[in-house]
């Protein structure tokens, strides 16, 4: 048997009757349902009384579960009537909605012999995982001096991002940083070990800042430089939001691990968003709901057999009070990345285990990340203002990209404001000609398909899903078949045809001319339509791209535009 190393291999699952666990590492799967791996016969034997609930007894690991509105024959809750309405909808956002994306894709852009400064702004970031991804695959001989700037109006946002970079910055050890961070970020119970780093380095330089503002106005901006070498973070807060900052660390009065668990589970796994959470696990494979069931149990990022003994302390910076969960129930870590890829990278976790891949991914990812901080020259300034203001923030300083996520659709700031007040702050062609604004677009389809529309593509649209998925006889009035089956025609519409009218109703062109921007016919940071089909229904591979894309909490209407100034 093989020494098990923490880092690197999957746990053995057999977790003993009294509380401890088996130290080798895990080499064999189990077959039936693939979510766990055990060192062998022995312990897997051990174990089975225990492991049986979560294989053979779960229903959602078979192929022949159905959700229960089917079952039941009764109207899922989704299609209307008293049952449907806003549940738990507090607009808080501490995970990414959308897939990681290398914003610089240096290689392919300036090139990697490219030696002038660079300059990014995330101008409404959402998390960090966008600038991570992008320090993580920068060449790894880039010497070049850096400034990041990140913004977000929702100051816990700020905070967590803030706390994420001053785990990485002031952690030498990659696997000790690497955990902390994967916890923090995802994981709703931490350790105690994490817990006394947040309440001991991170307190320390917080609580610096708070004991020197106290004679200062409440809402006057405060800065904060922490320096670390060549690398430093500048922090802008209010002085009420310093304090809070400090209050997040710490675990609310009155909360309990099993308080905040039962809070938690009363939203992620709430009765009546049952018909919302079958209609999910229905569209994706039989592991990953598995998985997915687990992680809205237990709420820790780990693989499927790893023991949660030590996650005894409620995240404080997600429990922000005692009484409440702030995010919406379907919320999930894996709809920040691209699945195939975490799916199809090189690790240990059993080939079901869906999160477990999740967790050495970002492991994977977080290291390269803290590894190429370690050898740059770089400047994180976190701010916490409206994007047009943002201006007034940055000094003089130009950037060589602009990431705005999708405040360029039309119910935020919109296109033509969003290049108003930020396409200034982009490079020009003769300082960078590779720099580019990008802008997401999540709703601008929806705007222009409207119910007529749909009714008229509807038959089509069926026909081509069919080419991917092919029908099966219907079980009732309410078959899950016919539901999903609709639910994928957003993956086959002719988006294209719907995002040009948009593009006309908002004026596009005219913006191109009073800006004197342009929008880019060949991308080259991201994919104009990164959820969409890539292949056609008889090429290789095309039913299992159809069926990843279905199991996501994406919409395929997704779309991005790259912008830059016009040469002249």
């Amino acid at each position: 048997m093989t020494t098990f190393h923490p880092w690197r291999d999957v746990v053995c699952a057999n977790l003993r009757q009294d509380g401890t666990i088996c130290t080798q590492a895990a080499k064999f799967e189990c077959k039936y349902c693939r979510l766990v791996k055990y060192c062998g016969k022995k312990c897997q034997k051990m174990h089975w009384k225990t492991h049986i609930s979560d294989c053979r007894n779960n229903p959602l690991i078979k192929a022949t579960w159905r959700p229960s509105w089917e079952t039941e024959n009764r109207e899922p809750a989704f299609m209307g009537g008293p049952r449907q309405h806003a549940f738990n909808f507090k607009r808080k956002y501490p995970w990414g909605n959308m897939p990681a994306f290398d914003l610089l894709k240096l290689s392919s852009n300036e090139g990697t012999k490219y030696d002038g400064d660079i300059n990014l702004l995330y101008a409404a970031s959402g998390d960090i995982r966008n600038c991570l991804m992008t320090l993580a695959d920068i060449p790894d001989k880039c010497k070049n001096t850096m400034r990041v700037y990140l913004n977000d109006r929702d100051v816990d946002v700020v905070g967590r991002n803030a706390i994420i970079l001053l785990l990485a910055l002031m952690e030498d050890d990659a696997a000790v940083a690497t955990d902390n961070i994967i916890h923090f970020w995802y994981s709703s119970f931490i350790t105690q070990s994490l817990y006394d780093t947040l309440n001991g380095k991170i307190r320390e330089l917080v609580q610096g800042v708070c004991s020197k503002i106290g004679d200062k106005g409440r809402d006057a901006a405060l800065g904060k430089t922490w320096t670390f070498g060549s690398r430093s973070l500048r922090l802008v807060l209010t002085k009420t939001q310093w304090f809070d900052l400090l209050k997040s660390l710490e675990v609310p009065s009155g909360l309990t691990a099993e308080k905040a668990q039962n809070i938690r589970r009363s939203i992620t796994l709430a009765p009546e968003r049952v018909d919302y959470r079958h209609r999910r696990y229905f569209a994706q494979l039989p592991g990953d709901r598995a998985s997915n069931e687990k992680f809205r149990d237990d709420g820790v990022l780990l693989p499927f057999g790893s023991p949660r003994t030590s996650f005894t302390i409620p995240n404080p910076t997600i429990f922000r009070d005692a009484k409440s969960w702030p995010m919406k129930d379907d919320a999930d870590p894996a709809d920040g990345y691209r699945l195939e890829k975490v799916k199809g990278s090189s690790c240990d976790a059993p080939a079901n285990d869906l999160y477990g891949r999740l967790y050495f991914f970002l492991r994977d990812l977080i290291t390269r990340f803290h590894s190429h901080l370690r050898n740059l020259d770089i400047r994180f300034h976190l701010l916490n203002v409206d994007a047009e203001e943002l201006g007034q923030y940055v000094g003089q300083v130009l950037f060589d990209r602009i990431e705005v996520a999708n405040i360029s659709d039309a119910g935020y700031l919109g296109m033509a404001k969003t290049i108003y007040y930020l396409g200034p702050l982009l490079k020009r062609p003769r300082e960078n000609r590779h720099a580019t604004l990008v802008a997401l677009f999540i709703n601008a389809v929806d705007e222009i398909l409207d119910d007529y529309e749909k009714k008229q593509t509807i038959e089509r649209d069926i026909m081509e899903v069919w080419k991917y998925m092919p029908p099966k006889p219907p079980t009732g009035p309410y078959d899950a078949g016919i539901i999903i089956n609709d639910l994928a025609t957003q993956y086959v519409r002719d988006v294209d045809k719907y995002f040009d009218i948009y593009m006309k109703l908002h004026h596009f062109d005219e913006i191109c001319e009073l800006s004197g921007m342009e929008y880019k016919k060949q991308h080259t940071i991201i994919e104009a339509w990164p959820m969409r089909l890539t292949k056609q229904p008889h090429q290789r591979g095309a039913k299992e791209e159809f069926a990843t894309l279905l199991s996501t909490n994406s919409s395929g209407c997704e779309r991005y535009m790259e912008w830059r100034f016009k040469a002249n």
